[in-house]
């Protein structure tokens, strides 16, 4: 079993109802070494002081759960910032005021509704193009389930030469892939982003953070059995973050 899920949303994200405590027993039970707990933030719909003053909390919480689990298992303090770009001010007070191991940036507005062809390659376009414009702005560790779009759609529409950029722009910036093992559940995608885009990614980076995306209990181990064949058949280094700083597992 893969030593880590990099990507858990709790009671602190508007939409799931995990508390911290089932997190831990559920994670320590099936012998995961590190979770992060990676809450939302959408700055379209919440005020930056209050979401300051939620992290701190919960975070307070985190430190408790890992005195308690101390030798078996650490809970990280992470954040997944919607279109981080377009926030600039807010994201730097944010990661100014409260202290995560890592943060991750992630694309969700996006068009779902296209019907012709010209549309859905219109909204894969500019899908990328948020992905490129969020890279660029440089405030976060990760790229959250890079291929997101591929949920609401049956065919891959990307345009190659974006993702040429992504890829030359995550090691410009240092930063690195989620492999989101949550496609498997929500579309017939296998990963986000999608095995070959992975295999594209490890000629210019080895290192990775593997995740379920769980908003409810049963999700927390799902489909992490895959991943750890994925990374190995690919040659990727699975790692952690701690002080946003990457360690290898």
């Amino acid at each position: 079993m893969i030593k880590q899920n990099m990507h858990i949303h709790s009671q602190y994200s508007w939409d799931s109802r995990l508390d911290l405590d089932t997190i831990a027993s559920t994670l320590a039970q099936n012998q995961i070494s590190y979770g992060a707990i990676v809450d939302h933030v959408e700055f379209d719909r919440e005020d930056v002081s209050s979401v300051i003053q939620k992290f701190q909390i919960r975070n307070l919480e985190i430190d408790c759960i890992n005195e308690q689990y101390q030798g078996k298992l650490t809970l990280l303090k992470a954040v997944e910032i919607s279109e981080p770009h377009r926030y600039p001010k807010e994201v730097a007070r944010l990661s100014q005021d409260v202290a995560f191991d890592f943060i991750m940036g992630s694309i969700h507005h996006i068009i779902r509704d296209a019907e012709s062809r010209y549309e859905t390659e219109d909204a894969y376009y500019r899908y990328y193009k948020e992905v490129i414009e969020m890279i660029r702005a440089n405030q976060i560790d990760v790229v959250g389930h890079l291929d997101y779009i591929h949920r609401y759609y049956d065919r891959d529409y990307s345009f190659y030469g974006q993702l040429s950029d992504i890829f030359s722009l995550l090691q410009e910036h240092d930063m690195i892939l989620e492999m989101n093992t949550s496609a498997e559940r929500r579309c017939h995608w296998n990963t986000f982003p999608s095995l070959e885009k992975l295999a594209r990614y490890r000629l210019i980076r080895n290192e990775i953070i593997i995740g379920t995306d769980a908003h409810r209990e049963n999700e927390l181990v799902d489909n992490l059995e895959q991943a750890e064949l994925i990374t190995k058949e690919l040659g990727f280094q699975p790692v952690i973050y701690q002080k946003r700083k990457r360690i290898n597992l």
